[in-house]
């Protein structure tokens, strides 16, 4: 058995699998990463489970070590440079930490998440089925903060111990982000669907784990903003009574009383979850079709990640 040991973890740094599935019925969202993509990256990057367990990063950092011996680390995560020994790097990137070295994620500028992976499994008994923490419920299996221990039951290392990979997002980076037509969608006017494509906006300064509130646009729904609650998703766009809209994000409500106009693509939401207040996109109608497919051909990226060179 290994340790990781947690120095430093200011705000959002948590136990993240695929999220806890099966539950909503009875009240209890899945949570799970904000940004799947980088947490399936840093599992495939040691060979693991897609949905297996990684430490989630926030945009306030971690600072962590090994207590004894080294393990196999593996990070991604734009706008975060990864610091040992004073070198810094940017991933997504396989490493080896030795025990006396300190592994700090440091958020740049407009930095959100990061997702760190280890070799082998968190020693820890998972709760209805996941390690997922969800932090509105409170729901969680290891509370990580300043002093936390994680014991891992490491694996035999097989691969080379330092590897850098290409991000596959990055060729999109500039592209419009897809979303399909949702359960409200025809409750409002062409024009005001319209106005959801036609200038760009931004993620407001009001966001979390739970939602982000869009800037730059105000939509009214010609029935009322008051519907009877149903079910939510992961990326759905609920409008308000003021016509803010906000993106329902990891840690949603199991059901909703607003109307929702649309949904992002499961391929988009990494893309949505990294974007930092401010920052000025663009939103396109999409099929269904077209949203399966986005989703097939990321997730192919995904599993077959490009080793670009060693260290």
């Amino acid at each position: 058995m290994k340790y990781l040991h947690i120095h430093r973890a200011p705000l959002g740094v948590s136990l993240q699998d695929g999220g806890r599935k099966g539950y909503l019925r009875y009240g209890v969202s899945a949570a799970g990463p904000m940004d799947w993509a980088r947490h399936a990256m840093v599992n495939h990057m040691l060979a693991k489970d897609l949905q297996a367990a990684a430490i989630e990063v926030g945009p306030a950092g971690v600072a962590l070590s090994v207590q004894e011996g080294e393990m196999q680390l593996s990070f991604a995560g734009p706008g975060f440079t990864l610091q040992i020994d004073n070198k810094n790097f940017s991933g997504p990137m396989r490493l080896m930490l030795k025990a006396g070295q300190t592994l700090e994620l440091i958020p740049r500028a407009g930095a959100m998440w990061a997702y760190l992976g280890v070799q082998g499994d968190f020693d820890l008994p998972p709760l209805l089925g996941s390690y997922a923490e969800n932090s509105v419920s409170g729901l969680y299996v290891n509370k990580l903060s300043a002093g936390s221990r994680l014991a891992v039951s490491a694996k035999p290392v097989k691969k080379p111990a330092v590897q850098m990979y290409v991000d596959p997002y990055i060729a999109f980076e500039d592209q419009p982000l897809g979303m399909m037509p949702s359960s409200q969608f025809e409750s409002f006017l062409p024009e005001v669907r319209e106005s959801l494509v036609s200038k760009p906006v931004a993620i407001a300064p009001r966001f979390d784990r739970m939602a982000y509130q869009l800037s730059g646009v105000r939509l009214e729904c010609g029935k009322g903003h008051d519907i009877l609650s149903d079910g939510v998703t992961m990326g759905a766009v609920q409008i308000p009574g003021d016509g803010r809209p906000f993106i329902l994000m990891a840690d949603h409500q199991p059901t909703g009383g607003y109307p929702k106009i649309a949904c992002i693509c499961k391929a988009d939401l990494p893309r949505i979850a990294q974007m930092a207040p401010g920052k000025l996109f663009t939103l396109q109608w999409i099929t269904r079709d077209q949203g399966l497919e986005r989703w097939i051909s990321m997730k192919k990226q995904i599993e077959t990640l490009t080793a670009l060179r060693g260290i």
